[in-house]
């Protein structure tokens, strides 16, 4: 398998597992305040993470968070967290998703301009197209509201944090930089406290929601983390895309938002340019494999 193969399934399990977190931080949001969700839910998946970093032995000298592309790292998935938390609180699950979809397309671009990456015309298509099957399935218009600032801005720190990881020495290992992450994030929560209501008790359904989020970032944030680090951006980046048609049946399972025949044509899109960007690697693999031959 190559290295471009491992990165499109770390990027499509762990993309899929984020939305299953998001939409539990969207129900438990009806019970918590932003602030305290973010604390509780980071706490646990720090720990758990922690656990996975001395079981690994992935320990490294915490000096290493001060490096430029490791501190801007931290910082952005600290302003992603806040921003995206917030944003769900106020707007349907299947839009916060969509706006979050161009992160593939910003990321490719800034690949393209900071590391110099290639970046075909049929890649540039494929992401377009899944680009648009997003846009299908949700139909973000002009009435976001205040949310809009808030999920615009999660985006950057998206886009932001993707960018940097990809730049990261290959010799800090992935759970690290993801545990330095979640822990970043989890301390945000206490800069947004004062702006929000006070904290409540968690009842016991709302600490398994916190615990599902907490194991769901443990495993989105490392994969994420191994397939920007993995596989080329301009390849691994559009598979992104394939887990929005989980969040538009999710919304319909959880919040009663059925797709129309347009979102369906969306995800067609969606799922066709991940499987095409998935052909595109092979036939590219299989050219490279040609060349080399003796």
């Amino acid at each position: 398998m190559t290295d471009n193969l491992r990165g499109m399934l770390a990027i499509l399990v762990g993309s899929t597992t984020f939305v299953g977190h998001d939409a539990a931080v969207k129900l438990v949001s009806a019970e918590l305040p932003s602030s305290e969700i973010i604390v509780l839910r980071g706490l646990l998946a720090t720990l758990m993470m922690g656990v996975g970093v001395v079981a690994l032995r992935a320990t490294m000298p915490l000096s290493i968070l001060f490096q430029p592309l490791m501190l801007l790292r931290v910082l952005t998935t600290a302003g992603a967290t806040v921003f995206i938390v917030l944003a769900l609180r106020y707007l349907p699950l299947a839009t916060a998703t969509t706006v979050l979809q161009a992160t593939p397309l910003m990321v490719t671009a800034g690949a393209a301009f900071l590391y110099g990456e290639i970046v075909g015309w049929r890649r540039w298509a494929a992401a377009c197209a899944g680009f648009l099957g997003v846009v299908l399935i949700a139909r973000p218009g002009g009435d976001f509201g205040r949310a809009a600032y808030l999920i615009l801005l999660g985006l950057l720190c998206t886009t932001a944090r993707d960018l940097s990881t990809r730049g990261l020495p290959k010799n800090i290992p992935s759970i690290f930089v993801a545990t330095a992450s979640v822990a970043a994030a989890m301390l945000s929560g206490f800069v947004i406290l004062p702006f929000g209501p006070a904290w409540t008790a968690p009842t016991p359904w709302a600490w398994a929601v916190l615990t599902i989020c907490a194991a769901c970032v443990f495993v989105a944030t490392t994969l994420m983390t191994m397939g920007l680090r993995t596989g080329e951006i301009p390849v691994v980046a559009p598979f992104r895309y394939a887990p929005v048609p989980l969040s538009v049946l999710l919304g319909y399972w959880l919040w009663g938002d059925a797709p129309d025949k347009a979102a369906w044509l969306g995800i067609m899109l969606v799922l066709g340019a991940g499987l095409y960007t998935l052909h595109r690697e092979r036939a590219s693999w299989k050219a490279r494999e040609v060349r080399t031959a003796p």
